[in-house]
C-alpha cells in the first residue's frame, strides 16, 4: 500500500465501500478488476502484477493470451480509472481516502484526500452525479496526439500480424498515395458558465440542444447561466478503436492522421481517403451525397436494408439494450467502403450507436483470425460494399463479432 496511507485506513474496508456503491453496482468488470488489484495489494504482490497476469487471473483469458494483440486489460484499466473518478466526484466526494490506478501503472494506490479535493459548492465546480455518466469522455485533441505518438513509437507488427484477409479489407486505404484521415466522432455537449457539461445522445445540432427541456433543467439545477456548444470529448470505445487502427494501419500507411468529425470538411473527403468512426448520424449527410447509393441506411429505429433478400429482416435495431452507456449487451455495426465525392478517393465508415460495438468491429477487422470468417462470407470481396456486423460485449469489452449480411455498392 502507498506509504502515505495511515494505519487507521483499512484498504479492505475502502474497497468494500466502493464495491457496494451505485457507481460500481452495474459495472461487473470494473468490480472484478478492483477486487483483484486490491487482493494483490493486500497480499503484498503489487510488484508482480502484469498485464498478462491480470488478463489470465482476473478475466479468465487462456494461457495463450497475448496483450500485444488483445487490448482487454488496457480497456478495463481505463474503465476502472473512469469509475473511480466518477465515484470520488459523486457518491464519494466526502470520502477521506482515495483509490487510484496511476497512469502507466497497473497497481492500486490508496492515499488520504488532500484539502484541495474536499467538496466545493456544486454550482461552482462540480457536475451533478446524475449527469456524470452522460458527460464522460476524454479530450479529443489530446487523445489524437497521444494515439499518434504511441502509434509512431511502436515498431511495425511482424508479418504474422497481417494476412491476405486484412489486405483485402484495407488495401484501398493503405496502398494509396493519398493521405488517410481517421475521423473520430466527438459528440456535441452543452457547456455552462460553471463548466458543467450536458449531452443528449439523441441531439447533434446546437439549435436543437440549446432549446431542449433538459438543458433548461440543467441550468436550474446547477444555477449556471449561458451555455455554449463544445466538442471536447470522445467515447471510450473510440479511444481504443482509434489506437487499434493507428497501430495496425499506421506502419503500412505513413500518411495517416486523426481529425475530429466536427471539424471534417467536404474538401478533405475529396482530397484524402477518410475513415469515419462514430455514431451513424455523424456521417449520414456526408454518405448520402456520395456518388453511389447506399444499400443500407440509418433510420430512427435501426439500420434499414433497402432491398432485403428472402428471409432477411428489413430492419436491424441498433442495440438490444436501453441507454447509451450500458456495458453489457449487443449492437449492430454498419461498415461501409465507398468512393469519395470526387471519385478519386475512398470512404470507409464504421458506424454504430454503441461505442463498444464500434470497438468490437474495429477489433474484428484488424485481427487476422477474426477477419477471416467475415471475409470468407463476402467472397469475392466487392470493391465497394456495406457490411452489417453484430457485436456482443460484456463489461464494456467486445466478446463476439458475427457477420449478418453485406451488399455490393455500385455507382449512380
Amino acid at each position: 500500500m502507498h506509504t502515505m496511507v495511515e494505519a487507521a485506513h483499512d484498504l479492505e474496508a475502502v474497497v468494500d465501500r466502493l464495491l457496494k456503491s451505485e457507481t460500481f453496482r452495474h459495472a461487473p468488470s470494473s468490480r472484478r478488476l478492483l477486487r483483484y488489484l486490491a487482493d494483490r495489494c493486500i497480499a503484498g504482490e503489487s510488484d508482480a502484477i502484469k498485464e498478462y497476469t491480470i488478463g489470465v487471473d482476473a478475466f479468465n483469458k487462456p494461457t495463450s493470451y497475448d496483450p500485444r494483440s488483445d487490448s482487454t486489460v488496457r480497456i478495463q484499466i481505463g474503465r476502472l480509472r473512469q469509475k473511480l473518478t466518477e465515484y470520488y466526484t459523486g457518491e464519494g466526494i466526502a470520502d477521506d481516502v482515495l483509490l487510484s490506478v496511476p497512469k502507466g501503472r497497473l497497481t492500486l494506490v490508496c492515499e488520504p484526500r488532500i484539502a484541495a479535493d474536499q467538496p466545493q459548492p456544486p454550482a461552482e465546480t462540480a457536475t451533478p452525479p446524475k449527469w456524470r455518466n452522460i458527460a464522460f469522455g476524454l479530450t479529443a485533441a489530446l487523445l489524437c496526439s497521444l494515439i499518434w505518438t504511441a502509434t509512431r513509437s511502436r515498431p511495425a507488427p511482424p508479418p504474422a500480424d497481417w494476412s491476405p484477409d486484412l489486405e483485402a479489407i484495407w488495401q484501398p486505404l493503405i496502398n494509396s498515395p493519398k493521405p488517410l484521415l481517421i475521423a473520430v466522432g466527438d459528440p456535441l455537449f452543452a457547456q455552462f458558465e460553471n463548466k458543467t457539461l450536458f449531452r443528449d445522445p439523441a441531439i447533434d445540432k446546437w439549435d436543437d440542444l440549446k432549446k431542449s427541456p433538459q438543458v433548461t433543467a440543467m441550468a436550474q439545477a446547477t444555477g449556471a447561466g449561458t451555455s455554449q456548444p463544445v466538442h471536447y470529448y470522445s467515447a471510450v470505445g473510440e479511444v481504443s478503436a482509434a489506437f487499434l487502427l493507428g497501430r495496425r494501419l499506421g506502419p503500412r500507411q505513413p500518411l495517416l492522421s486523426l481529425v475530429r468529425s466536427s471539424q471534417m470538411l467536404w474538401q478533405q473527403m475529396a482530397d484524402a481517403n477518410v475513415l469515419f468512426l462514430g455514431p451513424p448520424r455523424f456521417f449520414t449527410e456526408r454518405l448520402g451525397n456520395l456518388p453511389m447509393p447506399m444499400a443500407i441506411t440509418e433510420s430512427p429505429d435501426g439500420f434499414r436494408v433497402t432491398q432485403p433478400a428472402a428471409g432477411e429482416p428489413a430492419l436491424y435495431p441498433y442495440r438490444n439494450s436501453t441507454g447509451y452507456f450500458v456495458e453489457d449487451g449487443e449492437a449492430c455495426v454498419l461498415v461501409t467502403r465507398a468512393t469519395g465525392p470526387s471519385g478519386g478517393t475512398d470512404i470507409f465508415s464504421i458506424a454504430s450507436n454503441s461505442t463498444f460495438g464500434r470497438l468490437g468491429a474495429v477489433a474484428a477487422l484488424t485481427d487476422p483470425q477474426l477477419a477471416k470468417p467475415i471475409v470468407a462470407r463476402m467472397h469475392p470481396l466487392p470493391r465497394y460494399f456495406q457490411l452489417l456486423l453484430r457485436v456482443k460485449y460484456k463489461g464494456g469489452v467486445p466478446t463476439e463479432t458475427a457477420y449478418l449480411l453485406h451488399r455490393a455498392l455500385t455507382g449512380r
